[in-house]
């Protein structure tokens, strides 16, 4: 269905179906309404109400057949441009999904992290990457099209006054930043800048306890409200984000809900211009917290240490307010690929949260030249103070990545004692994973697995405790799988490592896989 006045929709675990005759048809609005708004609180279900809302005018897509390229356009624009370690969004990181096993998810926007590896990329051949470096690649080294980049799609008409609702899942890494905006720009008559902006936006700062409400009439005027909610935003669960704009209040106003209950409202800076409508996650370099490197002066890769990751898209939905207090203007959208057409995946992929677990990659592979900034390979070494912390020794020689078993493959190596690790920021408390991999050892080493509790999202965030898991002692390659969760009280982040319990001999392993299961 694509663009459309009724569908099934689920939102908040309860479905409202309405169909295109009823809307077409019906004369008690109330009844509509009760229908499509059978969820959240009283304020929410109460919009009919409070406004005579413009069903004739009502958007809605779910995607399950496609991007309607009349309706929509699917973003290749870096704006910005002042970070320059980012890449922007790209038509290549939009795909549509069919699977029978994930019904609700039709629409998937794809985030590549600092640790992103194109040659790993499997939904494209060889070939379509090759036309991905057009120009418009900010990167020409190593790393290959697509580091530090993200996926839009924005509404070719200009929306106004109204409700709108999109039900996603969050893109769950620190330094990826997942929004929902309507946005317009252009010049006034006095030469100023004008930048109309309403936005719900989850990775703005690393703390996934707490989205970012925002409104702007200016670049220099705007309202930005951090708002703590019950639950993790990157818990993988459904959530339906929603705002009210209302233009014909004496002062206009924005109410923003999530899953249907009113977060807050914010009266200051709200536009009275119509805009477009906008879904996506991009990476910025500010988003995460990110940090600026003293010795280059470019953003560190602290803010975004992780390859690719996604947020999830089931519907999103647009009804009119029918009132005064706003003006239509032409809006121009931002560069896009004109009659792109996205891969459909016909199962959801399954997400790595281990950069660069085949250690195919070695540490020349991650320097970025033109900027003269080296992002170091996501393995890290470290070695033990005490029981509860761990201190990241760059120059070890304990835990490297090597070819030293097999010229053709490349995998980890821990000489005697020593630890080789990587963060997972955001594995917050009572999430669980599947750790996946295989190993072997020689000179009577040990191999293990443990992690360390870090209560915050901050390379320098305080440690709480670690637990160890024995994997044993093979001379051959042996495989291993178990499951493990999260389970410190404020535990926000953790660190993980391979290991060499025994601290003699030699630990091999490769192909390291940690997959997020729920919590």
């Amino acid at each position: 269905m694509r663009f459309k006045k009724a569908a099934s929709v689920l939102a908040a675990g309860m479905i409202a179906a309405v169909s295109a005759t009823a809307l077409a048809g019906c004369s008690d609005k109330d009844k509509l309404a009760g229908q499509m708004f059978d969820f959240g609180d009283d304020y929410y279900k109460s919009v009919s109400e409070r406004f005579t809302l413009n069903y004739d005018e009502m958007l809605y897509d779910d995607f399950t057949n496609g991007i309607d390229l009349s309706r929509w356009v699917i973003s290749d624009s870096v704006w910005d441009q002042w970070s320059t370690d980012q890449n922007g969004v790209r038509p290549q990181n939009v795909f549509l999904v069919d699977d029978e096993n994930n019904p609700d998810t039709h629409l998937l926007l794809r985030a590549n992290g600092s640790y992103y590896n194109m040659d790993n990329d499997s939904f494209y051949t060889d070939e379509e990457k090759a036309q991905f470096g057009d120009g418009k690649n900010l990167f020409t080294s190593a790393q290959g099209y697509g580091m530090n980049s993200g996926a839009g799609i924005s509404t070719i008409e200009a929306l106004g006054p109204g409700r709108y609702d999109v039900k996603m899942k969050a893109c769950p890494r620190v330094g990826a930043l997942t929004s929902m905006w309507v946005y317009s720009w252009f010049t006034q008559n006095d030469g100023s800048f004008q930048q109309n902006e309403i936005d719900i936006e989850i990775g703005l700062k690393p703390d996934f306890s707490q989205v970012f409400f925002t409104t702007w009439t200016s670049p220099a005027n705007n309202t930005n409200m951090p708002t703590p909610v019950n639950y993790f935003v990157n818990d993988g669960d459904w959530h339906v984000y929603s705002f009210d704009w209302v233009t014909d209040a004496e002062v206009p106003y924005v109410d923003y809900y999530i899953d249907g209950v009113k977060i807050l409202t914010i009266d200051a800076n709200v536009p009275t211009t119509n805009a477009t409508l906008n879904l996506g996650v991009w990476c910025p370099s500010w988003a995460g917290g990110g940090a600026t490197d003293p010795e280059s002066g470019n953003i560190s890769v602290d803010s975004r240490m992780f390859d690719s990751d996604y947020a999830e898209i089931s519907w999103w939905r647009y009804i009119p307010f029918q009132m005064g207090g706003w003006e239509q203007r032409p809006v121009q959208n931002r560069n896009y690929a004109d009659g792109y057409v996205p891969k459909t995946l016909t199962e959801l992929p399954d997400i790595n949260k281990c950069a660069n677990g085949n250690f195919e990659r070695g540490d020349g592979d991650y320097n970025a030249p033109d900027l003269n900034f080296s992002y170091g390979n996501p393995w890290k070494d470290f070695t033990v103070d005490d029981e509860d912390n761990e201190s990241f020794v760059p120059n070890s020689s304990t835990g490297i990545v090597t070819d030293a078993l097999d010229a053709n493959n490349r995998c980890a190596e821990i000489v005697n004692g020593g630890l080789l690790g990587q963060w997972l920021r955001g594995a917050s408390e009572g999430f669980k994973y599947k750790l996946t991999g295989r190993f072997r050892t020689t000179g009577n080493a040990e191999a293990a697995f443990r992690y360390t509790y870090v209560l915050g999202y901050s390379t320098t965030s305080r440690t709480s405790g670690n637990k160890t898991l024995s994997l044993g002692s093979s001379e051959e390659w042996k495989e291993f799988s178990f499951e493990f969760t999260v389970d410190k009280e404020g535990a926000q982040s953790i660190r993980y490592y391979l290991m060499n319990a025994a601290e003699r001999g030699n630990c091999y392993f490769d192909d390291i896989s940690i997959i997020y299961t729920g919590h």
